[in-house]
């Protein structure tokens, strides 16, 4: 009964986004719906609510979403996106290699709004080529996959902590199904749609090209270095290169002053906060912990349950969570199992993450393209299922390999 209350309250907030309703007002209809249905204490849900939205964790996203939005600005002001996304097309004279590399170095920032780079760069190389929910699809997928394999983002580092495997090994062992992804990623959205290769002739100025693809975005790659070398928090280096890039590109105080307005998106804001009120609704039902139950005694693998338990808890609670709680369960299960086990339940967990409501990258890609949430999902479920049906082969063959 628990499970089928679950699925009415991500049907109703679905449902509602499929019919075009606010993103804000589909997820505190959700969430209402997930006190009723649970009969959460109002008391008790509130307090939950409240612990979700006020945590510093959310206060800090939406800092950064609008010191981002800022940013971008700026670099839109001096056509940044735009020098970097020929420099790039021009290095590798291909539209697919620009469409995915970009991304994926925008996404080494851990950092939601991130994915607004991402989609300028994208939005650039192809146009009208892809529909605006194919844009928010591409944007938000390709910015995710150094999340899934990189020991820069906190659910990553957990696991390992958790497992005591290192990150080298795992990172070589996620490798085969990172560059999977990405082939999965453009057969699905840029086949068919966006040109293999680029325009025009391929350039014979390498260096250039790639001098022009780091000075396009220099504020975003220093602040990454800032991030990922120096350990530095997302937050204090973006303010850091958003004034470093006004004193050294000599922006005027004029050109800069509206962007204090504007960067100020209140429905991206709106939506923001709506989906942290969803989750701690979420976690005042308590349907997190009840999750292994519904699973037992179904006739597949041990390590196939486990997969689908992260699967399933990461699309209502996220990734941190069921890092948090269910890798050490598995592994406790299923002894020595190793680096294999946790790739396979990784790559479930990042799978469910582009599918995940709750996942607020998901809603900042669609605000920036216009888009529906209702249709990125449908464009991400195709890739991501052929994607985990070939992690769990993965998995099996590794795991005959190695006895």
């Amino acid at each position: 009964m628990d499970l089928l209350k679950l699925a009415i309250v991500f049907a109703i907030m679905i449902g509602l986004v499929a019919w075009q309703k606010k993103l804000w007002l589909a997820a505190l209809a959700a969430s209402v719906s997930c006190f009723l249905l649970y009969q959460i204490p109002v008391v008790d849900g509130l307090k939950e609510v409240w612990k979700s939205v006020s945590a510093w964790s959310t206060i800090q996203l939406l800092l950064l979403t609008y010191v981002i939005a800022f940013l971008q600005s700026m670099i839109k002001e001096k056509r940044g996106v735009d020098r970097s996304q020929r420099a790039l097309t021009d290095l590798f004279h291909n539209n697919w290699v620009t469409c995915t590399v970009a991304p994926f170095v925008v996404g080494l920032l851990p950092t939601a709004p991130a994915v607004f780079f991402a989609g300028d760069i994208i939005d650039d190389c192809v146009g009208d080529r892809l529909s605006p929910s194919q844009k928010a699809t591409a944007a938000s997928f390709f910015r995710h996959i150094s999340e899934a394999f990189l020991p820069t983002y906190s659910a990553i580092l957990t696991a390992l902590a958790l497992t005591g495997i290192s990150a080298g090994p795992f990172v070589l062992g996620m490798l085969p199904m990172m560059i999977l992804m990405v082939l999965i990623g453009c057969f699905f959205l840029y086949r068919g749609r966006v040109p293999f290769k680029a325009e025009g002739e391929p350039s014979d100025h390498k260096m250039r090209d790639l001098k022009d693809f780091v000075l396009g975005l220099w504020p975003l790659i220093v602040a990454i270095i800032l991030v990922v070398a120096f350990n530095l928090n997302v937050l204090l280096s973006i303010v850091i290169v958003t004034v470093a890039y006004f004193l050294l590109d000599r922006f005027a105080p004029k050109t800069v002053l509206p962007y204090f307005k504007s960067s100020f998106q209140l429905k991206i804001f709106a939506n923001t906060v709506s989906i942290y009120i969803f989750k701690g609704a979420l976690t005042a039902s308590g349907m997190i912990h009840k999750l292994p139950g519904f699973f037992e005694g179904l006739p597949i693998p041990a390590f196939l349950i486990f997969a689908l338990l992260c699967f399933v808890g990461t699309v209502i609670a996220g990734s941190q969570a069921i890092t948090t709680t269910m890798v050490p369960v598995a592994f406790a299960s299923i002894p020595g199992a190793g680096l294999p086990l946790l790739c396979l339940l990784m790559c479930f967990i990042y799978a469910a993450m582009q599918i995940s409501p709750t996942h607020v990258c998901l809603s900042l890609s669609c605000d920036h393209f216009g888009a529906s949430l209702g249709q990125l999902i449908k464009h991400t479920i195709p890739i991501i299922l052929v994607f985990l049906i070939m992690v769990v082969l993965y998995y099996v063959g590794w795991t005959a390999l190695i006895g």
